[in-house]
């Protein structure tokens, strides 16, 4: 028998009958009380204040309570810590998918100082457990995310953050509903976030809450995508091998730190789906400010994934960036390496049924290629520009065509009008320099050999300039020529939002080339050579 059961019945009615789960500050066990012939289950956590394996010696020899009234004390103010977090749960009760509070009782120790807290709530299979028993698919992972961001958004209303999402910590009921619970790490955020500790469990913290920086809801958001992405790999943390069937503590540290250092994420191995990749690794970024802003907005990513609609057309996050002003990774500027272009999982499917998957695709490509030039800018910075030797058998970057205004979608290309303010050159006179034909040579082979890994001929690329300041990434893909205008529209969106990104990458290629303002522009053909959609980036 158990200190824990020697306080049975609970509540004059409910006897704990086993231990189903162990922490540092007590155990969880399975509860049974039985009225008119039925039988009624739930789980009862017994917390310890203080824990069973601290004593006065240690807490003495650590400072913390070093007579009878600062032990007392200490424990009051644990005591008033766990009430906190109990009248927290009390105020989630009713929430589909958050693990339901039930009642609790705190009972003071009677032959020494503290006390024995009982808190009863719903009896629910850990999802570790459940997993054993029911092989996750895409599609509940994708079930299981939906249920964590509508529990995230409740912790978000109420400007709370848990700091320890994982597996351990989510639950399934006997109905399939994943639940989340243990909110014994759970801040409240207020204005001094700054001197919020660093809690949680390190496998799936975020890099933030490593270094007890600042959070918000984008630090569980975090470890919501880590949890995902180990779904999604054969529940192995990133950069550990998955065919091999054990890993050392060595390799688990590595990868932490190869982690929490910046490093880009490999995609999740066993995940088939390249939107529901994406939408993981955005979650997973490395920066806060890259990562889904809300819980909201990541469920709204996952509704799209299961409604049937279009895959959720975001690009994998780039490989590596410049690091943001005012941010730095363990206080050292993070490095990027020379050109690396970063791996895309799956193919566009090349089939008409499956166009709108396919639009996601275009815009992921289109933001393939902008990594590349970012990288070849970044590596470039060291050695002031791309080799200046003029590439045989090179032809003219310029080409005649035309261009719309930055919001049009069109059937036909209708006319430009070039901007020539400002000093330094133009980007139509970089590119007939040497060092532009040059850089051109390079950025169009990179783009090349990494459109045909990714895309095996589904897509063509062409850079080129218009007039004196518009440079062109064009594409062209085999299967969007039958695209409605709806789907024309929805592309269009798609790309205004990811050609943010572009900017910072048009005014690192100024600086780095003395080129004046210009602009870029995406132009995507069907198979046929028909102009179906255009898009002006302007600084």
């Amino acid at each position: 028998m158990t200190d824990a059961e020697t306080f049975s019945p609970l509540w004059g009615e409910w006897y704990l009958k086993e231990m189903i789960g162990q922490g540092t500050f007590g155990a969880v066990y399975k509860a049974e009380k039985t009225e008119y012939g039925n039988t009624y289950v739930s789980a009862i956590k017994h917390l310890s204040i203080p824990p069973k394996n601290v004593n006065k010696a240690s807490l003495a020899a650590e400072g913390i309570a070093t007579d009878e009234r600062s032990l007392h004390q200490y424990c009051d103010t644990m005591r008033d810590q766990i009430i906190r977090e109990i009248n927290f749960c009390y105020s989630l009760r009713g929430n589909t998918n958050i693990v339901a509070y039930e009642d609790h009782c705190i009972l003071p120790k009677k032959s020494e100082i503290g006390y024995d807290i009982f808190i009863r709530m719903e009896l629910l299979t850990p999802l570790t457990q459940y997993m054993t028993e029911h092989p996750l698919t895409e599609q509940t992972v994708i079930q299981l995310g939906l249920s964590m961001c509508e529990a995230l958004e409740l912790l978000n209303r109420k400007h709370m953050i848990h700091r320890d999402i994982k597996p351990a910590n989510i639950f399934v009921n006997d109905m399939g509903i994943y639940k989340l619970g243990d909110f014994g790490e759970s801040k409240v955020l207020n204005n001094n976030s700054m001197g919020m500790t660093v809690r949680g469990t390190y496998s799936y913290m975020s890099p933030e809450i490593s270094k007890g920086a600042a959070a918000d809801i984008t630090a569980d958001i975090y470890s919501l995508g880590l949890v995902m992405y180990r779904l999604l790999n054969g529940n192995r943390a990133p950069f550990l091998p998955v065919t091999q069937p054990t890993v050392t503590s060595a390799e688990i540290e590595q990868s932490n730190v190869r982690r929490l250092r910046g490093e880009p994420l490999p995609p999740p191995a066993f995940c088939n789906n390249q939107a529901l990749t994406a939408v993981v690794l955005k979650a997973c970024s490395f920066y806060p400010q890259e990562r889904w802003h809300t819980p909201q907005e990541m469920k709204e990513a996952l509704e799209t994934l299961c409604s049937g609609r279009a895959a959720y057309p975001l690009p994998v996050p780039p490989a590596y960036r410049q690091e943001p002003s005012g941010y730095s990774v363990y206080g050292t500027a993070f490095q990027p390496p020379s050109v690396h272009p970063p791996f895309v999982p799956a193919q566009p499917v090349p089939a008409k049924k499956k166009l709108p998957l396919i639009i996601g695709s275009i815009v992921g490509a289109a933001a393939i290629i902008g990594i590349i030039v970012t990288i070849i800018l970044v590596s470039g910075a060291n050695r002031n520009h791309p080799p200046t030797t003029t590439p045989q058998n090179s032809t003219p970057v310029s080409q005649p065509s035309t261009v719309t205004s930055p919001s049009t979608v069109i059937s036909e290309p209708s006319a430009v009008t070039s901007h020539t303010s400002g000093e330094g050159m133009s980007v139509r006179e970089f590119f007939a320099s040497s060092a532009g034909q040059a850089f051109q040579k390079f950025y169009t082979e990179q783009a090349e050999k990494q459109i045909e890994e990714q895309f095996s001929g589904v897509l063509t690329f062409r850079m080129y300039t218009e007039g004196e300041d518009v440079l062109v990434y064009e594409y062209q893909y085999l299967f969007i020529d039958s695209m409605t205008d709806s789907q024309k529209e929805l592309m269009k969106s798609q790309l205004e939002q990811s050609s943010e990104s572009l900017k910072s990458e048009m005014k690192l290629f100024m600086s780095q080339y003395g080129i004046r303002s210009y602009q870029t522009l995406y132009r995507y053909k069907g198979s046929s050579g028909k102009v179906l959609v255009e898009l002006l980036v302007t600084l």
